[in-house]
């Protein structure tokens, strides 16, 4: 059985479980600091950088600027000015090192979000990275926001990626706020993430690349 994007099934179930198998569950998952000032000891002097859903700001061309000049963005925003607004208006033959879609594919649909790994996947250079993040769908309240039209766990968030072609390299967790530093907080939290299966970390980061 295939469902709308063209997969099968029983091909996510597998990728699902070998994410559980690789990473363990949600709780498992390292905890890292994003955004990373070096993407995690993957950027490189001189490397080629897609944004994708960059926003009218571009915060990601302001860290990679001490590493590289070779930043461009890629946003439907239209109050926001930007190099490309689809991956159909990359010219021909273009193609990236790195393409970070840092909290993007929670606003698109399924359809889309297949649809979007899949061109990010095509326009990178053989063994060129993925960054992908969005809000950890464990967390109890991260989902609440009005323009999230996908929740994405991150066994799917693996199957995702690997259906568009990529080797999953690492997947971790990250919060913008920290745990509390009260002794008796922290305890409750943990063991209220334990019982319900929540996690006080507020998204999700997982890291593909392309193989050579």
């Amino acid at each position: 059985m295939k469902d709308l994007t063209g997969q099968s099934w029983i091909s996510i179930m597998r990728w699902r479980t070998e994410c559980f198998e690789r990473f363990g569950a949600v709780l498992d998952l390292p905890i890292v600091r994003w955004p990373d000032p070096d993407l995690c000891g993957i950027l490189r002097p001189g490397q080629r950088i897609l944004d994708v859903g960059a926003g009218a700001h571009k915060p990601l061309k302001k860290l990679v600027a001490p590493v590289t000049d070779s930043y461009f963005a890629l946003d439907t925003d239209p109050d926001g000015e930007f190099d490309y607004r689809s991956f159909e208006e990359i010219p021909s033959g273009v193609e990236f090192d790195l393409v970070v879609a840092n909290q993007v594919f929670e606003h698109l649909s399924l359809e889309h979000a297949f649809q979007m790994a899949r061109s990010a996947f095509g326009r990178l250079t053989r063994g060129g990275h993925i960054f992908a993040t969005v809000p950890n769908a464990a967390h109890p309240v991260r989902q609440r926001d009005c323009t999230h039209i996908t929740a994405w766990p991150v066994n799917d968030l693996y199957s995702l990626l690997r259906s568009a072609g990529f080797d999953v390299v690492f997947a971790g967790r990250y919060n913008k706020h920290p745990l509390t530093s009260n002794p008796v907080k922290r305890w409750i939290v943990r063991t209220v993430c334990q019982e319900f299966r929540l996690d006080w970390c507020d998204s999700i980061l997982i890291v593909g690349v392309k193989p050579i």
